[in-house]
């Protein structure tokens, strides 16, 4: 249950920030999919270069989180598959900060793409395991890094 409850921070966290008016950010994020958690990831960026930056070290950030408190749920099949999964996304978000850094655009999109796989791919597996009630934190989490994966890949059809 503690890990449950470690998991679902972040969500709880940004969504306090988009209802109580913090998560200001810019015009940039009005066409995202998740508009509110896109403005409180990129803050006060005004430009795609910057605002693409910040949402990507904010999902590294997350991610890294998920796969800390997943490892504190216990010993489930999918947890493995889970954890091989975020690391994989670690590496094409961290990937994909090179790719910005290089202007590489295509590149940039298939890594971000990548990393939304790796989530879904997680998710696959918790549900084929039938693990969804002892592992229902790590499904929550993982809808906000495919939401904030979703933003990224938005974000990124903004870079010239």
């Amino acid at each position: 249950m503690a890990g449950r409850h470690l998991v679902s921070f972040s969500l709880v966290i940004l969504a306090v920030a988009a209802l109580t008016g913090q998560a200001h950010g810019s015009a940039i994020c009005d066409k995202a999919d998740f508009p509110a958690l896109c403005r409180s990831t990129v803050k006060d960026a005004s430009d795609p270069t910057s605002a693409m930056t910040a949402a990507i070290e904010h999902l590294i950030f997350e991610t890294e989180h998920a796969k800390d408190s997943s490892q504190k749920i216990g010993n489930l099949k999918s947890l493995s598959v889970c954890k091989q999964n975020l690391d994989d996304a670690l590496d094409d978000l961290q990937k994909s900060l090179q790719y910005l850094k290089n202007n590489d655009i295509p590149s940039l999109k298939i890594s971000l793409s990548g990393a939304l796989t790796d989530y879904s791919t997680c998710d696959d597996a918790v549900m084929e395991n039938g693990d969804e009630k002892k592992a229902s934190g790590v499904l929550n989490t993982d809808t906000l890094l495919r939401n904030l994966a979703g933003n990224c890949l938005y974000l990124a059809t903004l870079l010239k």
